[in-house]
């Protein structure tokens, strides 16, 4: 200690101080350069119509990313000249303004793309593969990260890959409008041959292509990995792989470790379940341990608790545990009480019935005709019934 005071002379104290003023300069140069750029922020609310804040927000993300890039000087870059020769070129390819807007809002980043070296590059690639035109603009409004996540060479291979396990483009250009991200694009060489392993297991081809479209990251790990998952959902969850459950207990267990599903496990069981019961749990619905134990604690105490359902009927009608608690479940469950009450039903619905329908249909059934239930279900969902109406009317008109 007394050597430290005797080595901290003046000349030293002049460094000291010398070096945190240039921290702070340092510091307050930094804060400065990545500030929301004013006439970048006033061309992203009148060009395309975002919310002062949101431009402002947007405009501080992208310098920082620039600054993170490694650009040292930022009076060389002009984001609004930058920005505006990618809307120019969006509009080129055929994407409308509102889905401009929407790709800005999804993905900033896209803004700070150099259209001659990264923007067109990628689209020639793209399309010599014959995606092209409209069916290459949906997919970039709908998923703008297409343009700033993959390497050309990636997305080719990724797209090829794709095109060979499901044969048709209308399936490629499906998988392409969800999140392509780099671990699915960088892992892509993995497909082909998780693919014939699946097959080889006896999983039919339309199952395979389905799970694609709804996880289309699932099958990009490596393949002994997806080999040793497929023993387990087998051996431990005790899922034939003849079983339609089969590839959702695969997803499950390449998702979660097993710690996790075991918390689950104790969680069923803490409401009274056996072991038994949660291995039947296993096989008719694996997506019910995907939850997240604060949830599987609501949806089983508003349905034990409140409602009296018993795990084996739980188990028979699993979709209980599946549908959003507050803004389905509960939802219909009170309309339906008061419906009763009133008089104007008087068969006793089977819930797990009344959640399938869809919204169209329940709105139509059980709440316009009944104007004792349309505060209720307005209230829940901050829908007029005007809105309440129109949605119902666009849903019948446009089933999905």
């Amino acid at each position: 200690m007394l050597k430290l005071r005797s080595n901290f002379n003046g000349f030293q104290r002049f460094n000291v101080v010398h070096g945190f003023r240039h921290l702070l300069l340092y510091s307050t140069s930094s804060s400065i350069s990545v500030e929301g750029n004013p006439e970048f922020v006033n061309y992203l609310v009148e060009s395309l119509g975002l919310p002062t804040q949101h431009a402002l927000s947007t405009s501080t993300k992208l310098a920082r990313v620039r600054q993170l890039r490694g650009a040292k000087n930022f009076s060389d870059f002009n984001f609004v000249d930058n920005a505006d020769s990618v809307v120019k070129y969006l509009k080129k390819i055929g994407l409308e303004h509102s889905h401009i807007r929407k790709a800005v809002v999804s993905v900033p980043q896209i803004l700070l793309c150099n259209v001659n070296r990264t923007l067109i590059p990628k689209t020639q690639a793209i399309e010599k593969l014959g995606i092209s035109g409209s069916d290459f603009a949906e997919v970039v409004s709908v998923n703008p990260s297409i343009f700033v996540t993959t390497s050309n060479t990636n997305i080719v291979s990724a797209i090829k890959a794709l095109r060979e396990v499901t044969g048709s483009d209308l399936h490629v250009i499906a998988i392409l409008k969800k999140l392509v991200d780099k671990r699915f694009v960088g892992n892509s060489k993995y497909l082909v041959a998780n693919v014939a392993l699946l097959r080889n297991y006896g999983i039919p081809d339309e199952s395979i292509r389905k799970y694609l479209l709804r996880l289309p990251s699932a099958l990009v790990r490596e393949t002994e990995y997806l080999e040793d998952a497929m023993i387990r959902v087998e051996e431990k969850l005790g899922i034939s792989r003849n079983s339609p459950q089969f590839l959702l207990g695969l997803h499950l267990l390449s998702s979660h470790n097993e710690k996790a599903i075991q918390s689950k496990r104790e969680t069923y069981m803490s409401f009274g379940w056996t072991e038994s019961d949660v291995a039947a749990l296993f096989r008719k619905n694996p997506p019910c341990f995907g939850l997240s134990i604060a949830t599987i604690k609501k949806k089983l105490g508003f349905l034990m608790n409140e409602l009296g359902y018993e795990p084996n009927v739980l188990i028979l009608q699993s979709c209980l545990l599946t549908y959003s608690l507050e803004k389905r479940t509960m939802l219909r469950h009170k309309v339906l009480l008061v419906l009763k009450e009133k008089g104007f039903i008087k068969m006793d619905y089977r819930l797990s019935s009344v959640l399938s329908c869809n919204e169209a249909r329940f709105l139509e059934r059980f709440v316009l005709p009944f104007k004792e239930v349309h505060q209720i279900y307005s209230k829940h969902t901050g829908l007029s019934l005007e809105a309440l109406t129109q949605r119902s009317l666009e849903k019948i008109s446009n089933p999905v």
